[in-house]
This record gives C-alpha cells, sequence and structure tokens, in this order.
C-alpha cells in the first residue's frame, strides 16, 4: 500500500533542498504548516508536506499508544465516472463505489455489498473514494459509524464498527539465522 493511500499531502513551490526532510513548511506568518517530505527529482521546485494536523494525530498515538492505529472498514473502493453515476442512477459522481467487501470485515457484518455506493461516512458527505479512504483511516477503531449509501437506487444507512486496520499492527521483525 503506498503512502498516498492514507496522506493527503500538502504540494509546494518552496524550496525543499536533498537532506530537508522533515524540515518545517511554513506559512507566511511563520506558523508551521507541513513537514517537508518529499521533492518531485524531475520537476522544478515542486515539492510535498505532510499536513501539521496529521503529524499532530500521528505524534500523539505513538506517545499515548506506542503505535499508530488507522480504522479500517474492510472494503475495496472504486471511483465514479460520469457514465456509472449515470448508469446507477446517481446525482453526480460523488461518493465512493464498493468494488469489494473483504470477508470478516466490518463492511460485510454491516451488510455492504459490491456496487453499493457510499455517501456519507460518519454525518460526513463522501466527495470521492480518496475522501472515504482518509475518512475511514482517521476514524478511531472501536468507535461506531452511520454510514449511507446506496444500493439499487434507494438509500440506506447502516451502524458500522470502525476496526483497526490490519496496516496497523506492526509484524515482528525477522528471526535473524542461528550462526552454525
Amino acid at each position: 500500500m503506498s503512502a498516498s493511500t492514507y496522506e493527503n499531502f500538502i504540494q509546494t513551490d518552496a524550496s525543499i533542498n536533498p537532506g530537508n526532510s522533515g524540515g518545517p513548511l511554513v506559512n507566511l506568518k511563520g506558523e508551521v504548516i507541513g513537514i517537508n517530505t518529499a521533492i518531485v527529482a524531475t520537476g522544478q521546485g515542486i515539492g510535498f508536506a505532510i499536513p501539521a494536523n496529521m503529524a499532530k494525530r500521528v505524534t500523539s498515538q505513538l506517545i499515548d499508544r506506542g503505535k499508530v492505529m488507522r480504522g479500517w472498514i474492510g472494503v475495496s473502493l472504486q471511483p465514479i465516472t460520469t457514465e456509472l453515476a449515470q448508469s446507477l442512477g446517481l446525482p453526480d459522481t460523488r461518493g465512493a463505489i464498493v468494488a469489494r467487501v473483504h470477508p470478516g470485515s466490518p463492511a460485510e457484518v454491516a451488510g455492504l455489498q459490491a456496487n453499493d455506493v457510499i455517501v456519507k461516512f460518519g454525518g460526513t458527505a463522501v466527495d470521492d473514494y480518496h475522501h472515504l479512504q482518509r475518512l475511514s483511516s482517521d476514524a478511531e477503531p472501536n468507535t461506531t459509524v452511520p454510514l449511507e449509501f446506496i444500493r439499487k437506487r434507494d438509500r440506506k444507512t447502516v451502524q458500522l464498527k470502525i476496526t483497526e486496520s490490519p496496516d496497523s499492527t506492526p509484524t515482528a521483525p525477522p528471526t535473524p539465522p542461528r550462526p552454525r
């Protein structure tokens, strides 16, 4: 899974030099708004920073829990194109189509199915599948949220219990080989 699955980077044309990863990105008021993360080698002066509010969430979790916990609902998503919206009878391309429901996941327990279109998560309207990924990964595990979706032109709401993302659980490091 790539970093862009979870992260909402700030794109900047501020000078980010090699070795400056981890340095602050500041606005004109001198406030830290991000942490410099990457530069585009082929682009001239294009850089990316992790938003400061995201860094605060992550550091708080590391301090409080010793690890980062991300929420998980257990679906694979796909974007809504204009053609798909028309064929599903949707008014626009907002929302996210469930491409697959993972077995044993919170989505399966809540009764979601492939081709359901998720339009609200915890009362927040879903813009697109990236937005839903961010909303669900930012959700606190072991909480329940109302999830509104459209199935065969009918609007439905279910209560969905967020669980911890399987990606959040660190795997044990490999056992080093024993000398012979």
